[in-house]
């Protein structure tokens, strides 16, 4: 089986022929998930899950040490209020003009 550094390196097959190789829980596993109900998309459509939602999954399961890194939000606008608000109260350039 080859060596596998990044996430984006996982094709289906792949992630086949590593349940395989893991056993028959792991098989089965791989089976549940393909059956797994996802929610409708934005147009109500039902769908199945997508190779994106598997793989992920698979990473998540088996190597989670590729699982990429979560990128920090920016803040929102609700966030800036709440600042501005906390510069009123501590009094930090609140009272300025």
């Amino acid at each position: 089986m080859q060596e596998i550094t990044n996430i984006k390196e996982i094709k289906f097959p792949y992630i086949m022929e590593y349940v395989k190789e893991k056993g028959q829980e792991d098989i089965q596993w791989l089976i549940d998930l393909m059956k797994t109900e996802v929610p409708p998309n934005k147009n109500g459509k039902e769908r199945t899950i997508s190779f994106i939602e598997i793989r992920k999954a698979f990473v998540l399961k088996y190597m989670p040490d590729l699982m990429p890194e979560r990128k920090p939000k920016p803040p929102t606008m609700q966030d800036y209020i709440k600042e501005l608000e906390a510069a009123l109260t501590s009094g930090k350039n609140g009272g300025k003009k």
